[in-house]
């Protein structure tokens, strides 16, 4: 006999006329969830919410971790289809991801020729903080038409306008042009491709979910190291505005293979269908869960704080590195070391959270991206060496964070419901991204220690992430240590 099938326990439920009647059930591995009640009881609590079972009841005897909210639902956990899967949103995700990962490099660029006669660092700053309000807030209404309609509308939808955008964004000379070529048109192009390329990887993989998302995540690494070192090398020679419609069309190229490549398993039924514009925006919303059900809000609120961090430290890296006096080639080479290290970090703590638990290895890395950031960058910032170990060991445990984010999303949420939920939490990022980089700019601009004063704000943010972090474990599974969330 199985583990789980020697694990039975009474509960009871109350009637309509205050009696109780006792009712089997099986709990499939009671010990660690996080009640009050324990093998061979039958306290429960009575605030406890019973979906939180979703988490170990999924966890079988060889250890494998896959929602108890997809219980009805297989996965084919590979072959050809889900494999090409995955290289359309690796491809996708060179773009969108590695747009991302490159807009320190872009910041530093035009906040030096372009708008060099443009002072305010938050005014600059406004720029890239739209393109990130866009990009995630934007998913609050493209993850429930993934939902809805599948990956083909949202992915040729988002490829286009990115495409668009970045051809128009190499005829800006202006803020506002910048603002509406790179910030509005890219970055609602980028929240299309988000949610589905991320939604239809999660379609196809179940126990193997996290090790999926990690290789095609590295698509966001490998665009964060190839953009940085096309624009590097190709600014001088052929100027901004042909470089950046040589980003377009290699950009154009790899979403036009995503759009090939990438599709759907999972739809809503017919009679669950979104008939209109409205229609979707009053679905697409989750906000009642997002209050009541604990974990859902406290890990709304860790990926807020770890975003939040985050863009402070990648938007700023490459200028702050010009600012201690060291010159735009050394100010790329930190980016690119950066990022070039995150391709390990976006596939080996995906690989190990499969096996150990993905909340469990996300607490680790946000923990030691706090310790990075407040014991080596704040104090010993101002020389070079440190600045390019600080970008590499950053680079592999802030990627790994980025790519856990939908895997930890999808650990509470059902996968026809992943787009929903992951719209959710990313239309409270969005509010963090906007703000963000005016004020990471005016705080810059503030005095001769404006970038002291903003890496300390990040480094607090980063271990306020973390305690948000360890709260949202807690609700999973309580005071547990040594169990597998």
């Amino acid at each position: 006999m199985s583990r789980m099938e020697s694990i039975k326990e009474a509960t009871y439920i109350v009637s309509e006329q205050g009696r109780t009647r006792p009712e089997s059930i099986e709990l499939d591995f009671i010990p660690e969830l996080g009640t009050s009640s324990a093998l061979g009881h039958s306290t429960i609590r009575k605030d406890q919410d019973f979906t939180e079972q979703a988490i170990e009841k999924a966890q079988n005897e060889d250890g494998d971790d896959v929602s108890i909210l997809d219980d009805d639902l297989t996965f084919p956990d590979g072959g050809l289809e889900a494999y090409l899967v995955v290289l359309g949103a690796l491809l996708s995700l060179i773009i969108t991801f590695g747009l991302m990962n490159s807009i320190g490099g872009i910041q530093a660029y035009i906040s030096n020729h372009q708008l060099s006669n443009i002072e305010n660092q938050s005014s600059t700053g406004w720029i890239f903080s739209i393109y990130y309000f866009f990009a995630f807030g934007g998913v609050i209404l493209t993850g429930p038409l993934f939902d809805y309609k599948g990956a083909k509308i949202p992915m040729i939808s988002g490829s286009l306008l990115i495409s668009i955008g970045l051809f128009a964004t190499a005829n800006c000379s202006q803020i506002y042009q910048f603002i509406l070529a790179f910030g509005v048109t890219v970055g609602i192009g980028t929240s299309f491709l988000m949610s589905s390329a991320l939604g239809a990887v999660a379609h196809w993989f179940g126990k193997k979910r996290g090790t999926a998302l990690g290789v095609c995540s590295i698509g966001g690494s490998l665009g964060g190291v190839l953009w940085p070192l096309m624009l590097k090398e190709l600014y001088p020679k052929i100027g901004y505005a042909w470089t950046m419609r040589v980003l377009a069309f290699l950009g154009t190229f790899c979403l036009g293979m995503a759009c090939l490549l990438v599709k759907h398993r999972l739809i809503k039924p017919s009679n669950e269908v979104i008939k209109s514009p409205r229609q979707l925006f009053q679905n697409s919303f989750v906000l009642k869960q997002f209050i009541t059900e604990k974990r859902f809000l406290y890990m709304g609120i860790s990926i807020f704080l770890c975003e939040v961090s985050l863009l402070f430290v990648t938007t700023y890296l490459s200028s702050y590195t010009i600012h201690q006096g060291y010159s735009e080639s050394d100010a790329f080479l930190v980016l690119i070391t950066c990022n070039a290290v995150g391709i390990l970090g976006r596939y080996f703590p995906n690989h190990i959270a499969d096996h150990f638990g993905r909340i469990n290895v996300m607490v680790i890395t946000v923990g030691v991206c706090s310790l990075l950031i407040m014991v080596l960058l704040y104090p010993f910032g101002n020389n070079l060496k440190t600045i390019y170990a600080f970008s590499g060991l950053y680079g592999f445990f802030s990627s790994s964070t980025l790519s856990l984010t939908p895997v930890c999303c999808g650990q509470i949420s059902k996968t026809k419901d992943f787009g929903k939920r992951y719209g959710t939490i990313y239309s409270l990022v969005s509010i963090g991204n906007l703000i963000s980089l005016p004020v990471g700019g005016a705080i810059i601009s503030s005095s001769g220690d404006g970038y002291k004063n903003l890496i300390l704000l990040a480094g607090i943010t980063e271990i306020l992430a973390l305690l948000a972090w360890l709260i949202t474990r807690y609700y999973c599974v309580g005071m547990k240590v040594m169990c597998k969330v």
